[in-house]
């Protein structure tokens, strides 16, 4: 198996706080936790049932927050042990006004609120406990079957009770004395929880998951990870006290506390990885390209082969192409946190070979991310169907808001369009306005495209309407808009002119 040098990078700011993970140099995930912020995945909380729609198989819940948080019906009937929704009246099940304990799965993402589940599952170090299940299951990222069966079976010999456990990842080469204590701390956690359930009333949080950082450690910190940086003397202390907390001793000298002349991210090169991920287009080592499209609930990835014209064989410039950019788009997914449906314009192969060649590239760079994928089909025509799960907000919603000019939709009227917005304009205040001259502000780009014939038509205008009409250049203008700076008599506008 190929060796990856992981580093878990973090900007630990008064505002926010960032944490990059990087893979041999490369950025291939970022976490960011801001203080306007509310976290809500992995909250427990006590809510109340406020409606129950049968038609959509689906219960309102009001869990304190903002919106009402949205329960499937197949989590109403895990809470109540039915296991097939064939002909199940969702209303014998849950009634409006019920309360009820459930866990938040995936942020509200306008205009969606948040998912619910009643499946509650509470994270340790080495494992998972799922209260209201009694399966033990080992992560699939633990490929070796040996080790697989030897983790099952140090769970089943060692629960006390009927709830189930899901073994994590850190658990590779742990034995009992690892997990006993993991599995005690868990179990005592859940009692406590519901404890708290029984004596409060709803709405009301029961249980918050740890915050950005102390999430990374118990989730990601592994013998993976060769470097642990943060540029917080004060935080370097909470890890080295939270990995003694843990007995993670082991981990304790590949954190380090950062404190160089340069912002972290920028003496890791962060930033600009950072800003290349909000990119539409993403540039291949061999000069090929890939463009990402998004919509609501859809990602289109369309590959290019660019400046690459490979040698002489032109299967051999796309199949290079195509292998490159699997493993490009892998690490772009994971980037950038997209979610849905994905579609892929993988450049047509007419070789069976090559095609599984890509299909498998891409597949091979999925499994290092700890998002579930999964691709669907593929096509003739080199077109990939996949799904990834979506958990909370992209990157580029994250970073980003919808442009107020153009509503989002990343494109804007044209010069020429406003041009002719212009004469319109002219032609409407020569026939209502008395006055001697007419003083409009234009972007410089409309500007230009007023100069040639369409000056010919504003003379056309000044001699139609006996009027002067003045155009001026304002560099901050949006191209869309037309001002009306002035309209009055032809001296007045002429002062004007002087001190712009």
């Amino acid at each position: 198996m190929e060796y990856r040098a992981k580093q878990v990078i973090i900007d630990s700011g008064l505002s926010e706080e960032r944490i990059a993970i990087l893979e041999n140099n490369k950025l291939v995930e970022i976490y960011i936790e801001r203080l306007e912020d509310k976290k809500i995945i992995g909250n427990i909380y006590k809510g109340r049932v406020m409606n129950v729609l049968p038609g959509i198989e689906a219960a309102f819940i009001d869990i304190g927050i903002d919106r009402n948080a949205f329960l499937h019906l197949n989590d109403v009937l895990q809470a109540f042990g039915r296991k097939d929704g064939k002909n199940t009246d969702v209303n014998k099940l849950i009634k409006v006004g019920q309360e009820i304990d459930v866990q938040v799965v995936k942020e509200a993402i306008i205009p969606k609120g948040a998912k619910v589940t009643t499946n509650i599952s509470l994270p340790g170090r080495y494992l998972v406990l799922m209260p209201n299940n009694n399966t033990v299951a080992v992560s699939r990222r633990i490929a070796q079957e040996e080790e697989r069966e030897k983790l099952k079976k140090i769970v089943q010999n060692i629960r006390k009770n009927d709830y189930g456990f899901i073994v994590r990842t850190a658990a590779i080469g742990k034995g009992e004395e690892d997990l006993l204590p993991d599995m005690d701390f868990l179990v005592r956690l859940w009692d406590k929880i519901q404890k708290r359930s029984r004596r409060v009333k709803t709405p009301l949080l029961l249980h918050e998951d740890l915050s950005l950082t102390y999430r990374v450690i118990r989730d990601l910190f592994t013998e993976e990870i060769d470097e642990f940086v943060v540029n917080s003397e004060t935080e370097y202390e909470k890890i080295i006290n939270y990995l003694d907390t843990l007995f993670l001793l082991e981990l304790k000298p590949r954190v380090s506390y950062y404190d160089g002349d340069k912002p972290i991210f920028e003496a890791y090169n962060i930033e600009k990885e950072i800003s290349k991920a909000l990119e539409k287009k993403v540039w291949l080592k061999c000069g090929g390209y890939l463009v990402f499209d998004e919509v609501e609930a859809l990602t289109v990835v369309d590959v290019n082969t660019g400046k690459y014209v490979g040698g002489k064989k032109m299967r051999n410039t796309i199949l290079k192409t195509n292998l490159q950019a699997a493993e490009e788009i892998a690490r772009q997914l994971r980037l950038r946190d997209i979610g849905g449906i994905i579609i892929i314009d993988f450049i047509d192969m007419d070789n069976k070979e090559d095609q599984e060649k890509v299909i498998k590239t891409l597949e091979g760079e999925l499994k290092k991310d700890r998002t579930r994928s999964n691709i669907v089909q593929t096509s003739e025509l080199g077109l990939v169907e996949m799904t990834r799960k979506r958990s909370k907000r992209d990157l580029d919603s994250l970073l980003r808001t919808a442009c107020p000019y153009c509503s989002g939709n990343g494109r804007i009227l044209s010069p020429e369009t406003i041009s002719n917005l212009v004469l319109q304009k002219l032609e409407d205040l020569g026939k209502n306005s008395k006055a001697e001259a007419i003083l409009l502000g234009v972007n410089h780009k409309v500007e230009e495209a007023l100069s040639g014939g369409k000056m010919l038509l504003i003379k056309q205008l000044e001699r139609d309407y006996e009027k002067s009409i003045y155009i001026k250049a304002l560099t901050d203008l949006h191209i869309e808009k037309i001002k009306v700076i002035a309209v009055g008599k032809k001296k007045d506008i002429k002062k004007i002119l002087k001190v712009m």
